[in-house]
């Protein structure tokens, strides 16, 4: 028996080496479709930044390398400056709205008892709904003439509002829209993170004569922050790379106040057929969503976000 004991605590029995073997065989099972991922992810990428360096007299001609013409171009012009301006405003909208919704949902959820707790299945329709038909959706919602929301306001009396043609609002009504499609998932990854919090940790708060509030604020916001953090990432993504919910709503206007860098790159690809510009303008929106990922990341583990 003391041989035996000995051997477990060198190390030699049989459950230090399943438990060895346990930490690596994740990653073992996961690393195929990893490669593959990225092996499909990584051509198109790296053809868009070659490319880039490329351009062509027009389209249809071959091309020939012009290295980094295409970037100082792209920083020479205006409306370049413009529509990065106004996706940044776009996407901060959007992220502050978004985790503010959505983690104010995810606590109402998990606390939903008996029947209604179908909601929690419920908030998963607008992310299943394409971005481009819940645009076209809201643009007959919110259209000036004959939209739901106006008629509704001249029922009670008030008058009708240019929700679309109107620069302010017409950002606002964008912001919504991706709001209304994105922030399912910042839900869904706040309330999988409220219920796997451990029940000892609310015990001890209330213990401790810690209110429904302070317990929320105290320890389950602390609790569920890396599931914040992700999707943080998750809706810059998709706010900064979005394309479908402002062409199809408002197509980059009125009088390009919702011309974002998706739609600058849109509009100089399938408008002007300038191919390879475009993709310097896709190649800037990548490497910009790498440093937002990376200072997302940094923050977290700043404040203990993340092991």
């Amino acid at each position: 028996m003391s041989r035996r004991r000995a051997k477990r605590r060198r190390g030699g029995g049989p459950d230090s080496g399943s438990i060895q073997h346990g930490r690596v065989t994740p990653y073992l099972f996961s690393a195929p479709a990893v490669f593959a991922v990225a092996a499909i992810l990584a051509f198109p990428v790296l053809y868009g930044v070659v490319q880039s360096l490329f351009r062509a007299k027009s389209i249809g001609l071959p091309t020939s390398f012009v290295g980094i013409d295409n970037y100082a171009e792209m920083f020479g012009d205006p409306e370049f400056w413009a529509s990065l301006r106004i996706s940044v405003v776009f996407v901060l909208g959007c992220l502050i709205v978004s985790t503010v919704v959505g983690v104010t949902f995810a606590f109402a959820l998990h606390r939903a008892l008996g029947a209604a707790r179908f909601l929690r299945a419920v908030t998963i329709a607008p992310y299943i709904v394409s971005s481009v038909a819940a645009a076209v959706m809201f643009r007959i919602l919110f259209n000036g003439d004959f939209g739901l929301l106006n008629r509704i306001l001249e029922f009670f009396g008030f008058g009708g509002l240019p929700w679309l043609t109107n620069e302010h609002l017409a950002m606002l009504v964008v912001i919504f829209c991706q709001v209304w499609t994105d922030v399912p998932l910042t839900i869904l990854l706040v309330l999988a993170g409220l219920q796997s919090i451990d029940q000892s940790y609310m015990d001890a708060a209330l213990v401790d004569g810690a209110t429904g509030w302070k317990r929320s604020w105290y320890v389950s916001l602390p609790l569920v922050a890396p599931q914040i953090a992700i999707s943080i990432v998750w809706e810059s993504y998709s706010t900064l790379t979005g394309l479908g919910v402002v062409l199809a709503l408002t197509g980059g206007g009125p009088l390009k106040a919702t011309y974002t860098l998706p739609m600058n790159m849109y509009a100089t690809a399938f408008t002007s057929l300038e191919m390879n510009q475009a993709l310097a303008i896709g190649t800037f929106i990548l490497v910009l969503n790498a440093v937002l990922t990376v200072m997302f990341i940094q923050v977290s583990r700043r404040f203990g976000t993340e092991d």
